[in-house]
């Protein structure tokens, strides 16, 4: 009997050390469907993540980066997000409602009026339990939160100030309904272009404008063809590392808690560069010549209560009326909130 016991234990032991072995030494493709400019903030930040979860683990984890939509389009990554073929990601939220529709929450305008409450929503409660609901339904863990920035109306010829500045205006949009309608609220013609094509349709008037963060209009050069842009931040535009939960599940605790730090780590470079970019992207097309404006309070508030009624219909009919309750709570709160700050 004795005799068994060792032999059964010893077992035991060997493949204790064979799951250690396993989970002592991964390799984990990244994939970004950005741009592979060394300059740019999502690079700067995927690096330092990189390097911090390999030399955190001494090196049991590696990291492979594959920038420049190499390992497919965000909507490909997501895909492979999902089937555990890519194990980690950094996209927009984009294509996340073709699995998970209530993240069409962040697609309702003006949702957030300044960063300090989105930062205070996407990391607190509200955002935590949406992306949790999210891991069950999809498989796919967050990490971090990040941002691919506000969204603004820029143009071509007529300066946008207010909503009847709209009215007629062919507007490029993403192939997303609820900025369609948003863009169809304001007065406009939203008319979808694949992204690859979008400076050409400036360029030779197919239409009128597009909507896009500072730093894409400053780093696409689309001062060149557009020249107006209003500060209108009429979308706040995540940008989610993701994990397959399937792969994070077979890391050791210490190789889980590595990653995690690296992804806050990455969360945090990732925003401060944005909004570096952001400055330096105002400075330079204003010396290129576009003409920048920054609408008071009052024209915002006319953008909102023209936009936001028919989008958060439709957001509700999509993500459910509750997600879109809690959304718009948690605003609330952390709006209430900052002001406590300021008293």
């Amino acid at each position: 009997m004795k005799k068994m016991m060792k032999v059964l234990c010893a077992l035991v032991l060997v493949v204790s050390l064979a799951g250690a072995a396993a989970a002592a030494n991964v390799t984990l493709k990244l994939a970004n469907a950005g741009p592979a400019d060394p300059e740019d903030r999502t690079v700067i930040a995927v690096e330092l993540f990189r390097n911090h979860v390999q030399n955190k683990t001494g090196g049991s984890v590696k990291i492979e980066v594959f920038h420049a939509s190499q390992l497919g389009s965000e909507k490909e990554i997501l895909e492979g997000l999902k089937m555990g073929t890519i194990e980690l990601g950094t996209i927009t939220t984009g294509p996340v409602p073709t699995l998970f529709k209530p993240i069409m929450v962040f697609d309702i305008p003006y949702l957030f009026p300044n960063q300090v409450v989105a930062w205070e929503v996407l990391d607190g409660p509200f955002g935590r339990k949406l992306m949790e609901e999210m891991r069950k339904v999809t498989g796919i863990r967050t990490l971090a939160i990040s941002e691919n920035g506000y969204r603004h109306f820029v143009t071509s010829e007529k300066q946008i100030k207010s909503v009847a500045d709209m009215k007629g205006l062919k507007i490029r949009t993403m192939e997303n309904p609820a900025h369609m309608k948003m863009v169809e609220a304001l007065g406009a013609s939203p008319t979808p272009v694949a992204f690859g094509e979008l400076y050409m349709a400036l360029q030779q008037g197919v239409v009128d404008g597009c909507e896009l963060p500072m730093t894409l209009t400053n780093n696409g050069k689309y001062y060149e063809v557009q020249k107006h842009t209003i500060l209108d931040g009429h979308l706040y535009n995540p940008l989610i590392m993701f994990v397959n939960d399937k792969v994070w599940e077979k890391l050791s605790e210490d190789q889980k808690a590595a990653l995690y730090e690296g992804a806050q780590l990455f969360n945090i470079a990732q925003r401060a560069i944005s909004e570096r970019q952001v400055q330096s992207g105002i400075l330079n097309v204003t010396e290129k010549g576009m003409t920048v404006y920054v609408p008071t309070a009052a024209q915002l508030n006319e953008f909102r209560s023209v936009s936001q009624p028919p989008v958060l219909d439709y957001v509700k009919s999509q993500a459910g009326e509750q997600w879109v309750k809690e959304a718009l709570e948690a605003v609330a709160a952390a709006e209430a909130k900052m002001a406590e700050m300021l008293k």
